[in-house]
């Protein structure tokens, strides 16, 4: 699928936010920590106050805003934004998902606990039809909902019911699959077990990470959104039951140390499931070193297993079960190796 074309924004500071994010090859699953703040009023078309009256609910990653970008591209009746302060570990702000609504003149809701009765009452204040998720770090329970009157849409990256839970690229290209996909589907209180009302599916590349494939997945998702909400406009919605014994559940990812008896097939996939936002690391001489990229250097001929020598300036020559790999390497890895917070689920 081409990449969709930008700029139909009409405004100067969501084009150029929109354009950087799009220029980015990887797609991070991780809250954007925007400082810069528009320099004057919004300058674009006015949304539709027509129509579906939807809420949409996620957190700032390249993921989440990508999709509030695009609803607005598509002038939809956006009538408030919920924003999660469960990832802001401290002195939660406003942040970019709720500085794109202020901007637009919309209301905001910020919430650290979305099942919360104060929270529901406000969420109802608003009369959705339809509350849009993307990359919300929060399980809802049944009164929460229930609050629109067409239900909760999640946005999955995965074949649903294949790669339920909070990390689903991650597991895909870990697990080897030969495809991937991208599921609309309403929310229910189990995770991602509710009925699917679209689904886009593409062939992942050799060279897929995490975030050549978030992106990937994020330009199939928008087309895959447009059409359940047009449905849901008109009444003809379709939905189909996940069959959830024939799909898989994942835990969400912890920091992952490799272990090098491991085949290079196994450990290359490890790497490229953690790229950019988990990476694994190894342990050389006391400190942790979290790696971005391996390759193959020959066949393994009876070498010790483990790091061997430094290969300057951020590579080092390691042996795993069948190989002799050049590990390319940083000493610090990403902060979202330290969430999911406790009891935090993203959908």
């Amino acid at each position: 699928m081409a990449v969709p074309q930008r700029g139909a924004l009409d405004d100067p500071w969501l084009d150029e936010l929109s354009g950087r994010i799009w220029s980015k090859p990887e797609f991070s699953m991780v809250p954007i920590d925007a400082q810069e703040v528009p320099r004057g009023p919004y300058a674009g078309p006015r949304l539709d106050e027509r129509g579906l009256r939807v809420v949409y609910c996620g957190i700032p990653s390249d993921y989440g805003t990508a999709f509030l970008l695009h609803l607005i591209e598509k002038r939809v009746n956006l009538v408030a934004v919920v924003c999660s302060a469960r990832w802001q570990r401290t002195h939660p702000k406003a942040d970019l998902i709720a500085r794109i609504a202020g901007y637009l003149g919309r209301p905001v809701e910020v919430t650290a606990d979305a099942n919360a009765e104060a929270f529901v009452r406000s969420l109802s204040a608003y009369e959705p039809d339809v509350v849009v998720m993307a990359s919300f770090d929060q399980i809802l329970r049944a009164p929460t909902l229930a609050v629109p009157s067409r239900g909760w849409l999640n946005v999955h990256p995965s074949l649903l019911p294949r790669h339920r839970g909070p990390e689903p690229i991650y597991w895909t290209i870990a697990n080897g699959d030969l495809e991937a996909g991208i599921t609309v589907h309403l929310a229910v209180p189990r995770v991602d077990a509710g009925p699917i009302l679209a689904q886009r599916r593409i062939e992942i590349d050799d060279d897929d990470t995490a975030g050549t494939l978030s992106k990937r997945l994020v330009e199939e998702g928008l087309g895959a959104l447009d059409e359940t909400l047009a449905k849901l406009q008109a009444g003809r919605i379709d939905a189909i039951g996940p069959e959830l014994e024939r799909g898989t559940y994942e835990p969400p990812v912890r920091q992952t140390g490799l272990d090098w008896d491991q085949p290079f097939e196994k450990i290359e996939r490890l790497v490229r499931a953690g790229q950019p936002d988990q990476p694994p690391f190894f342990t050389y001489r006391g400190r942790r070193r979290y790696v971005y990229g391996v390759r193959q250097v020959q066949p393994r001929a009876g070498e010790r297993l483990g790091a061997t020598a430094t290969v300057p300036p951020d590579e080092m020559l390691a042996v795993v079960r069948d190989a002799v790999v050049a590990v390319r390497w940083r000493p610090v890895g990403h902060t979202h190796a330290l969430r999911p917070l406790a009891g935090q689920q993203f959908p």
